[in-house]
């Protein structure tokens, strides 16, 4: 036997194992998505609630607070397919000037008096305390009992009162008949709004709520609203607010001295060509829903939401940890029609943190390949941080692989840890793909279909090369 032969054969058998040998590809995040990537990605979708949101911490809507009171963001990703995928409501957003109407001269940098301070109001029937609409919301309770109970502010005077816009927000929680709201000046002059009539029209610019709940909102300039009352018939000015009637609310902002509406955020909405297009809302009723939290009012650039709920997908794509994420790529001799196997590990779950909920949990995949290249996908629940490979209580689910969505588990648990392992067929291209969607570059196997002459053409073809010029004699196929 020519031991020199056997030694090069040797080699090439060596550069040949070392090229297709299983490489993992870059980790949590070394996996590319994008582009034409088809890496499996299951995705837990959720709407995850936040109990506190803040625009001065935070700087996307799916961050939160840990249990140690530090910025956290979660593994996740708002869901592009929902054009508002935020949902807020108006009566929980605490901001700096909230409560600073009527803007009198400061004391330490408070005002001196403040149309929520229950403590400024005089009653007649009714009873005016303080309350909240949300944590850190401070707010004034109106409670009336017959139409003739009434509440009244008055330490504040607005010259012009006609440029004044009215603004109010509240959680209406009770009401009867159709208690209203007064705004009058110096001679006896007022106009009004509604704070309830169930039957209204929802969007009538007078009328606060026709129905009873949370985050009712209404903003009316004063000089658009008719002139009632005894005066000369013009509102020459604001100098009291009045409240009658049967009603139960919470008022969590009262002003009647800023000169514009306050925005409380923006929607996109189909127009009638088809196309979407931003909208700015000033009155929302309820909870509502925004397209991101970038489009609030200046106001509120600082502003605490309290109860953001976001339509969030918790995809493999969006693993923060490495551990969280093997991918490998090799030849397999049971699929030789096949450039390569990859093999992908995710480990996936919900956060669980004192200020998140979730709600309308459902774990699924939705396959980018024919399901007849899924040769084996397997799910696993509860696992902890065990290895990958260590697992053994694995549920089978290749059959349910086809060309539509596919539910992985419909009773998603937060903090219950689930790992998916696919074993799936690829072209090289597409490996390359998964990897260069990174800039991970090519992948690990050769792109062509050459066989073992692309190989020698290859990188290692050309260490073989160089070791046929060193051992200049040597004949791989023959003796010496």
């Amino acid at each position: 036997m020519n031991v020199k032969k056997v030694g090069f054969s040797a080699l090439i058998a060596l550069l040949v194992v070392s090229s297709m040998v299983a490489t993992p590809a870059m980790a949590a995040g070394g996996i590319g998505w994008s582009g034409d990537s088809k890496a499996p990605n299951p995705t837990v979708n959720s709407e995850v609630t936040i109990d506190e949101w803040n625009a001065a911490d935070f700087s996307g809507p799916l961050q939160y607070y840990d249990d140690s009171g530090d910025a956290a963001q979660l593994p996740a990703s708002v869901n592009e397919s929902n054009d508002n995928p935020i949902t807020v409501t108006a009566t929980d957003i605490a901001y700096d000037d909230r409560d600073d109407f009527p803007r009198k001269s400061e004391e330490d940098g408070e005002n001196t008096a403040s149309a929520l301070d229950a403590d400024e109001w005089t009653t007649s029937g009714a009873t005016v305390g303080s309350t909240t609409t949300a944590p850190s919301v401070d707010a004034l309770n109106y409670a009336g009992t017959a139409a003739s109970d009434s509440a009244t502010y008055s330490n504040f005077s607005v010259d012009d009162g006609e440029k004044s816009y009215l603004t109010i927000a509240a959680d209406i929680n009770s009401a009867a008949g159709t208690p209203t709201l007064q705004v009058t000046d110096s001679d006896g002059d007022y106009v009004e709004v509604t704070l309830y009539d169930s039957t209204a029209d929802a969007s009538n610019d007078t009328v606060v709520a026709n129905s009873t709940g949370e985050g009712m909102v209404l903003q009316q300039q004063l000089g658009d609203l008719p002139v009632e009352g005894s005066g000369d018939g013009t509102l020459d000015s604001a100098e009291e607010i009045t409240i009658t009637g049967e009603a139960d609310a919470d008022i969590s902002v009262l002003d009647a001295e800023r000169t514009r509406a306050l925005d409380f955020g923006e929607k996109l909405v189909e127009n009638d060509d088809g196309e979407l297009e931003t909208v700015t809302i000033t009155e929302p009723h309820g909870a509502y829903s925004v397209a991101t939290m970038d489009g609030f009012d200046d106001v509120m650039s600082d502003a605490t939401f309290y109860g953001v709920t976001v339509d969030a997908m918790f995809q493999a794509s969006d693993l923060q940890d490495d551990g969280d994420v093997s991918a490998e790529f090799s030849e397999s001799n049971n699929y030789p029609q096949w450039d390569a196997l990859g093999q992908f590990d995710y480990r996936l779950q919900l956060p669980t943190a004192f200020d998140l909920s979730y709600s309308n949990t459902e774990f699924v995949d939705d396959p980018e390949l024919p399901g007849e290249r899924y040769k084996t996908v397997e799910v696993a629940e509860a696992t902890g941080d065990t290895d990958f490979a260590d697992i053994d209580s694995w549920n089978d689910v290749t059959d349910s692989y086809g060309s539509s969505e596919v539910t992985l588990d419909s009773t998603v648990s937060s903090g219950t840890v689930y790992v998916v392992s696919y074993d799936v067929v690829l072209t090289n291209g597409e490996v390359d793909a998964i990897e260069s969607a990174v800039g991970g570059g090519a992948g690990p196997m050769d792109s062509g279909n050459g066989g073992i002459w692309s190989l020698i053409t290859s990188i290692p073809g050309m260490i073989v090369s160089a070791a046929v010029t060193v051992f200049g004699g040597i004949k791989i196929f023959g003796g010496s």
